[in-house]
């Protein structure tokens, strides 16, 4: 009897340890295939897909055979390493941020430039970077953070004044005459003033009172075109004022040359004007004249 239950008792023990070597086959296999998954690698321009155990990124890293220096930085699509996670990979470059007459060089492995500039303490208020927040660093770039400020002041700032031409038929076309003259007047202005590193930029006004009207600038302008002639009166599309100078047929030469040897005409601001006896080219010598320019 006793040798019945020797055996019964060998017997249970060879199943219990088999049915555990069963589930703990089955739960192997069960986890391997729950914590084999796939994450997704971006460094040095390259994208690479990595099926792995791990869940630290480094040791991912590691597995893809990729090294990192200890300025490197890493970050992750999600909390955790899961499957589908994107591991990005930044590389450190040497960088110079300027602020405050300050040079700081140092080796940033930041996705942004603002992100750099918070890494060396930069405010993110009132500070302009140039590059722009979001351009991403590379090597040997120079990062110049400003300091924006403003302030409010009042100011006196001239009233211009206005041009006010006024049609006049009783003078020629072409003539004017100044009736009134402009006088700038005075306003007061309350101004923003922008001012970067201390330099200012700009100036916008907030509001402004006039203090002293300006005075405008009244000039009377001519519109008759017709001048009385020896055939009538006739329409001029101009005037001009000339240097005349008096010839007769007979100067020069038979070819109608004046006594400069030149052709008579008109030269620019200069006419010669035929007469018709020597006494009346000497009375009339050389003078300025009005010339009206007719209609064709």
């Amino acid at each position: 009897m006793s040798d019945e239950r020797s055996i019964l008792a060998r017997y249970g023990q060879q199943k219990v340890v088999f049915i555990i070597a069963l589930l703990l086959a089955s739960l192997v296999a069960t986890g391997f295939v729950w914590a084999h998954k796939q994450v997704h690698i971006i460094t040095d321009g390259q994208n690479y897909t990595v099926s792995t155990l791990y869940s630290s990124p480094y040791k991912i890293l590691q597995q893809a055979g990729l090294t990192l220096s200890p300025d490197d930085e890493i970050r992750l699509s999600t909390t955790s390493v899961t499957a589908g996670t994107v591991i990005e990979v930044f590389r450190a470059v040497p960088v110079t941020v300027i602020y405050q007459g300050k040079n700081i060089n140092l080796f940033a492995a930041k996705p942004t430039v603002r992100e750099v500039a918070d890494q060396v303490g930069i405010p993110q208020d009132k500070v302009r970077l140039m590059p722009g927040d979001d351009t991403k660093p590379v090597a040997g770039m120079n990062i110049k953070a400003i300091t924006l400020s403003e302030k409010i002041e009042e100011q006196e700032i001239p009233e211009l004044y206005q041009i006010i031409r006024q049609p006049d038929p009783t003078m020629e076309k072409g003539v004017e005459e100044t009736v009134q003259a402009g006088e700038n007047g005075l306003k007061k202005a309350t101004v923003r003033v922008k001012f970067e590193d201390g330099v200012k930029v700009s100036a916008d006004v907030l509001s402004e009172v006039v203090a002293v009207h300006a005075k405008p600038q009244i000039i009377r302008v001519g519109t008759r075109d017709m001048v009385d002639t020896s055939r009538g009166a006739m329409r001029f599309r101009g005037v001009r004022y000339m240097e005349a100078s008096a010839y007769l047929p007979t100067d020069g030469s038979s070819q109608g040359l004046t006594a400069t040897g030149i052709a008579a005409g008109i030269v620019g601001d200069k006419i010669d004007l035929c007469m018709e006896s020597a006494s009346e080219a000497y009375r009339f010598g050389r003078r300025t004249v009005k010339v009206y320019i007719l209609d064709e």
